[in-house]
């Protein structure tokens, strides 16, 4: 079984067809399948078209204030039936239809979770949130090690048991899916990827909005080295510790050549930098015995 969560915020001008939408594409996926529509505390009138939904296999949860995107999918987890989970945004901007596309690709691969990768030349992203990708996506593939073509896509399977792995770290907020992005990729599960288009959405975005934007942004860069020191530590580790290594070589080697001289300040960077280099690896030590004591 497979049951699909949709977090629904101030959504009144796109839920009706988005459940509409949704409900005939699983109908047709030949898997038995529920459709949870998580309310998160909407105020323009989407609950009270919410509870005029009458069809089959689909539920409305309702949080009665607003908790954040990260908060409706754990909802969600917790009360989907389903072995496998799927989620959607309710905006307009995926193409739902493009579900059997990931379900196939997930069960052909044996994968542990299939991503929508908005990758294909029609994807549309407002301006503002380009740089802020960009940024995002390299420090991704740094600190992870591998080329993720979407690390934030709202469009994905994956099963059941894997999300509840890690419930413990999904914050309450927009970070969910990168969340479980790396902590599926470090933690060596099968993550495959699926290009898809992206369209605009329908009404306002409360994430790119004003000041929203720029805080989401740096809450995105705490969140990715938090996964990786929680992972990987030494990959997090490894870049100071030989920048002032190398650095503090190569202050020593510049005041030789001016002064004759062996840097103090060159001699504390190098130690720092071994100092930091000792304290990552001893992080990765403890994180894979730990994960082996849990496997």
């Amino acid at each position: 079984m497979i049951s699909l969560l949709i977090p629904v915020f101030n959504e009144k001008e796109s839920i009706t067809e988005t459940i509409a939408k949704v409900h005939d594409v699983f109908s047709g996926m030949g898997e038995d399948f529920e459709i949870l529509i998580i309310n998160d505390g909407s105020t323009d009138g989407t609950e009270e078209i919410l509870c005029k939904v009458n069809m089959p296999n689909v539920h409305v949860l309702t949080h009665p204030q607003n908790k954040g995107y990260g908060a409706s999918m754990k909802t969600g987890i917790r009360r989907a039936k389903g072995d496998l989970i799927a989620i959607a945004d309710a905006d307009g901007t995926y193409p739902i239809v493009d579900f059997p596309k990931l379900l196939s690709a997930f069960k052909e691969q044996d994968a542990d979770m299939v991503v929508g990768a908005r990758t294909k030349k029609g994807a549309q992203f407002h301006w503002t949130r380009v740089p802020a990708k960009w940024v995002i996506k390299h420090l991704v593939n740094s600190m992870s090690g591998r080329k993720i073509p979407d690390n934030n896509s709202g469009m994905r399977i994956f099963k059941k048991s894997m999300a509840e792995e890690f419930m413990h770290l999904y914050p309450q907020g927009f970070s969910f899916t990168i969340t479980i992005t790396l902590a599926a990729i470090t933690s060596d599960y099968n993550v495959i990827y699926v290009p898809i288009d992206y369209f605009k959405r329908q009404g306002t975005s409360s994430m790119s909005s004003g000041l929203n934007g720029l805080k989401h942004f740096f809450n995105f860069i705490g969140l990715i080295i938090r996964i990786t020191t929680y992972f990987r530590p030494l990959k997090f580790f490894v870049w100071p510790a030989t920048l002032l290594f190398f650095g503090g070589i190569a202050y020593i080697g510049y005041t030789i050549k001016i002064s004759s001289n062996v840097s103090d300040a060159g001699m504390l960077m190098i130690l720092t930098g071994i100092q930091i280099g000792l304290f990552g690896l001893l992080a990765e030590v403890v994180v894979r015995q730990g994960r082996a004591k849990r496997l």
